[in-house]
């Protein structure tokens, strides 16, 4: 059985108290003006958009701008796990204050748990997903470094290589 998370006071209460969490931030504007959906299907669609972008290489000029893409990635997916769980805490504040109404035969409380359960598992693979995305970066800096080497003309690797082999 999924585990129960409890939440703060009433679903009310959770909106509320993440609306006063939202300080002066970047685009504060927009939020003020969009809802939680609104948001969300912009999201989605910035993720859309990058992917038809990138889907021949075309419009990228090189290694730095798939770098500043992948940490971008990253900064977002770090938001994502508490995002979940905020959801989750909403979820279960709704359903404790009778906002959620079983359908007869049907147990609405099973359902939240359910629920509860694949979101804690989404903020996990979005730990995951940053982390990932955290490695990506550093690898990509080792690239931009050997290419920065060849575009000097000097081939690190192979001066490297023949420093260390003696001459027969």
């Amino acid at each position: 059985m999924p585990r129960r998370v409890s939440p703060y006071g009433s679903a009310d209460d959770a909106e509320s108290a993440a609306l006063a969490r939202r300080g002066p931030a970047a685009g504060a504007e927009l939020a003020a003006a969009m809802t939680a959906c609104d948001t969300a299907a912009e999201a989605a669609g910035a993720i859309r958009a990058l992917s038809e972008l990138t889907s021949d290489g075309l419009d990228f000029a090189g290694l730095d701008d798939v770098s500043e893409v992948m940490a971008s990635l990253r900064r977002m997916s770090q938001d994502l796990p508490r995002l979940c769980e905020q959801l989750a805490r909403m979820l279960v504040a709704q359903h404790e204050d009778g906002q959620i109404t079983p359908a007869p035969g049907r147990d609405a409380g099973f359902w939240v748990a359910e629920a509860v359960e694949a979101l804690a598992a989404a903020g996990r693979a979005a730990d995951m997903l940053t982390a990932a995305l955290a490695q990506a970066g550093k690898t990509s800096a080792e690239l931009r470094s050997l290419s920065a080497g060849r575009l000097c003309g000097v081939d690190l690797d192979r001066d490297r290589l023949a420093q260390r082999l003696p001459d027969r």
